[in-house]
């Protein structure tokens, strides 16, 4: 005969079945987590310890330290390191050109404020209108020459600047129609110095740089011709072109420079005779500083018959 099995619980111990089921489930899932915190905190820990180090070694630099840094970092870091060195490269040299023209500039001031004061305190003592004007005229010329030594000084910042810039913006532009502009902008100058100013060159001549840049130079160049070839010289600004370069040339018929000194006018505050112009030096090494932002070349020799001197610049000529 069949049998019939019933079985039964109560529902208290059920309800006591799963409660120990979850607290179980509940302590098991507690002991995983902390687990996994622990081991996410030390790993985090080991994986930050080297960028603690860098934190700690750039702490402790001083404000003049800014040599690269040489900590070890994971290779993930290391792009950030490498940029943050770039960085203090491109800052020290920005505080070094900022040295740099500060020293200069108490330097090559130093002398035209000095004549400044001294021709201010003889105005002051003149027993006459005439010595009051004389003293006058000198305090003048000073400030003149104080006003050119700074705007030489800021035009230097500004090309060192640009030679610390990773790309220089360059265009299109021509050469020839720069040069008659600046050639002209210089004729009254000439006049007074007594210089037959003279240009040279029609056909465009195209070329790649920055058009304030290149002003600057021919400015120097011009200037520099007019300020020392003497009364009744000549002074000739000339565009050649060939079939792949630009030739700027600056020629004049002065007393010009020994050969021997013609390298050494290239450096800043060098100056290649003593005529008694005003000057501070910077003409010659603004020139080159800038021909060698575009890759062009500043070649100095004689004029023509051993007399003068020729400064010429030769570019790539523009596609």
């Amino acid at each position: 005969m069949p049998f019939v099995v019933t079985v039964a619980e109560t529902t208290i111990a059920r309800r006591q079945l799963a409660r120990a089921i979850l607290i179980r489930s509940a302590l098991r899932l507690a002991f995983m987590i902390a687990g996994a915190a622990v081991i996410v905190w030390i790993s985090v820990t080991v994986a930050l310890r080297p960028l603690y180090k860098l934190g700690d070694a750039i702490g402790e630099r001083s404000p003049d330290d800014l040599h690269p840094i040489e900590e070890i970092v994971p290779s993930e870091v290391e792009p950030l390191v490498d940029t943050v060195n770039s960085f203090m490269v491109r800052l020290q040299s920005a505080l070094d050109a900022l040295r740099h023209f500060t020293g200069n500039a108490s330097h090559q001031l130093r002398t035209p404020l000095a004549i400044i004061r001294t021709q201010l305190a003889l105005s002051a003592r003149a027993g006459s209108l005439d010595e009051a004007q004389a003293a006058a005229l000198k305090g003048d010329q000073a400030v003149a020459h104080a006003e050119r030594i700074l705007a030489q000084l800021l035009l230097m910042a500004k090309i060192d600047a640009a030679t610390a810039k990773e790309a220089l913006t360059a265009s299109a532009i021509d050469l020839t129609a720069i040069a008659q502009e600046i050639t002209g902008e210089q004729i009254p100058t000439a006049a007074v110095a007594g210089i037959d100013l003279g240009f040279e060159g029609e056909s465009p001549a195209m070329i790649r740089a920055e058009p304030l840049l290149i002003g600057e130079m021919l400015r120097n160049l011009a200037g520099n011709a007019i300020a020392y070839a003497g009364e009744g010289a000549e002074v000739t600004v000339r565009i050649i072109a060939a079939s792949e370069t630009i030739r700027l040339e600056v020629e004049d018929n002065g007393p010009g420079i020994p050969r021997n000194k013609l390298e050494a006018v290239r450096g800043r505050f060098s100056r290649g005779n003593e005529t008694g112009a005003p000057g501070a030096g910077l003409g010659l090494p603004i020139v080159e500083e800038i021909a060698n932002l575009f890759n062009a070349d500043l070649t100095l020799e004689p004029g023509p018959n051993g007399k003068g001197l020729k400064a010429a610049v030769t570019f790539a000529k523009s596609a």
